[in-house]
């Protein structure tokens, strides 16, 4: 899915007026939390606007291969927007990498300048590879870029709230298919010294899975004692959206249920695991 960023700038202090250092903090709090009230009560008011869809999936080719977003413009005050496309992957630690994917993409307009309570289409196609084995994962960006044309300088606000909307873009494979399986559940001693099951997921499909209650059951298959991880103590894997071929590794703490053998290196072996979740 997408998501909405606010990022908020420009820093202001209080220099003492004479006062007793107890009433000078007193007034700054109150200063301060009275500015934060305000600020939080009238942001969506504050250079607001509205980006959507938040997902789309695009084909390699055709008609498809083109679709349309929507910006609007809610607020009082003439904007600046610029769109952006961005490779998305994740790491073993399931932290997401971008990088820039404007080789891939036309976008029309990229940046533009909207009047207050209007709307502007703008227009993405689709110009990679037009054979795709595997899903291709994107994210669009909508971002707020700093625009003051026009605007009285008296009586503007001291915060400046620029909006981020991140979406989520794919390209569909020639064949969909789903398949997440569990590579291995490796027993091991961890940096901290902790005892621990190192579990290595792997999204082996062609298209992204939701990781939605997501479940893990470990096998030891010399004494067929098993136990099952889910919720919090699956970490990021819960939840998560893995996308289509690619590999997270977690930790997850020793089952008190075991033993934990005294050979490592010749366990590992001896444990399996298979995964369910709702997608």
């Amino acid at each position: 899915m997408g998501d909405c960023k606010i990022l908020c700038g420009k820093e202001f202090s209080l220099a003492p007026l004479g006062l007793s250092d107890m009433m000078l903090n007193m007034k700054r709090r109150s200063i301060v939390l009275t500015v934060c009230v305000i600020a939080l009560l009238t942001m969506s008011n504050l250079n607001a606007f509205q980006f959507s869809p938040l997902e789309q999936t695009f084909s390699p080719s055709g008609a498809n291969s083109t679709k349309t977003y929507t910006i609007v413009n809610d607020s009082n005050d003439s904007i600046a927007v610029e769109i952006t496309a961005l490779t998305r992957d994740i790491t073993r630690d399931g932290q997401e990498v971008n990088q820039n994917a404007a080789a891939y993409f036309s976008i029309v307009p990229s940046k533009v300048i909207l009047r207050p309570q209007s709307s502007q289409i703008v227009r993405v196609q689709y110009r990679g590879p037009r054979t795709v084995p595997t899903e291709l994962s994107f994210r669009l960006r909508a971002e707020q870029i700093p625009y003051s044309q026009g605007r009285a300088t008296e009586g503007q606000s001291m915060f400046n709230f620029l909006y981020v909307y991140t979406t989520s873009l794919y390209v569909s494979p020639t064949r969909s298919t789903a398949r997440v399986q569990v590579d291995s559940a490796l027993p091991k001693v961890n940096s901290d010294g902790n005892q621990v099951i190192e579990l290595t997921v792997s999204n082996t499909g062609t298209v992204h899975q939701m990781m939605n209650q997501a479940q893990i059951e470990v096998t030891n298959a010399a004494t067929r004692q098993s136990v099952v991880y889910e919720g919090t103590a699956l970490g990021f894997v819960n939840g998560m959206n893995l996308l289509a071929g690619k590999t997270v590794t977690v930790e997850v703490p020793w089952p008190q249920s075991m033993q934990f053998p005294v050979n490592v290196d010749q366990a590992q072996r001896l444990f399996s695991a298979k995964i369910a979740y709702s997608n």
